[in-house]
């Protein structure tokens, strides 16, 4: 069983760390914006409306851009019988490592709770209530994702999704984006494109961006830096991760390793 820690409002420092812990946490976005990195390969700057679900022992690096205040839930395991939800909820909740989106509601009823939280500080039970709250709201539209495993997957068209991506590789896209382009629900349509790839809506447009990045290092002269910006990283180091963890080298020796190839093998 788990129990639920204290829920908190506070800032993130602008000075990145890099941890796991032994708890389940939530993460969701106030004010400002804040930046995490979650395996496998997945970072986003997110701020108000959006928020990342970190499971236990799940290393993952983080920092804050200026002034941001983010509301953060732990879960830890625990034997005893206070402040306990079933395990089944967060074993949904917290099957993978994932950034989420709120819906109005749940951005309007966050704003609501955090007012609370931060008025009332030192109130352990209030907090413990608050971080309930959310979870449930989280839980229940988070769960759909998981709960029908024999819908068919046949009305998601890759090749189209791969044009859209392709169209908007500088731009954020969302998963309701690219629901609504599948005339589907985000839930449904993350279900189904899951059942599809074996990979999340989010980590299928990291691949997309990692191997266009790959094809402008190994077929362009442009700067690093710049082949990150027009593939839609925040950075440079962001697109290293990406192209490490995919390629298991680096941006320079990708480029470095092709150049070579074709010293070695001119066309004819």
């Amino acid at each position: 069983m788990w129990t639920i820690g204290a829920s908190r409002v506070q800032s993130l420092e602008s000075q990145p760390h890099r941890h796991h812990h032994h708890h389940h946490q939530v993460v969701l976005g106030l004010t400002g914006e804040v930046w995490f990195d979650l395996p496998p390969n997945q970072q986003q700057h997110f701020g108000p409306g959006f928020g990342c679900l970190v499971p236990s022992n799940c290393d993952h690096a983080f920092y804050g851009e200026g002034n941001n205040t983010v509301v953060v839930i732990d879960v830890s395991a625990h034997d005893g019988s206070n402040h306990l939800i079933d395990a089944s909820l967060f074993d949904q909740l917290f099957a993978e490592p994932r950034f989420i989106e709120l819906d109005n509601n749940l951005q309007s009823l966050l704003q609501c709770l955090a007012q609370e939280l931060t008025q009332r500080p030192h109130d352990v039970q209030l907090q413990q209530h608050i971080s309930g709250l959310l979870l449930h709201s989280l839980f229940h539209r988070i769960a759909p994702y998981q709960q029908h495993p024999s819908v068919s997957s046949s009305r998601i068209d890759l090749a189209m999704l791969d044009q859209l991506i392709a169209n908007r590789l500088t731009e954020k896209l969302s998963v309701d984006e690219l629901a609504r382009a599948c005339h589907m629900s985000a839930s449904q349509f993350h279900l189904r494109f899951r059942q599809l790839t074996g990979m999340t809506p989010y980590q299928y447009v990291i691949q997309q961006r990692t191997q266009q990045a790959a094809w402008l290092l190994q077929n362009s002269s442009m700067k690093i830096s710049a082949i990150a910006t027009e593939t839609g990283f925040a950075n440079q180091s962001a697109l290293t991760h990406a192209i490490k963890a995919r390629f298991s080298t680096s941006p320079g020796q990708l480029r470095q390793k092709s150049q070579t190839m074709a010293k070695n093998h001119p066309e004819p």
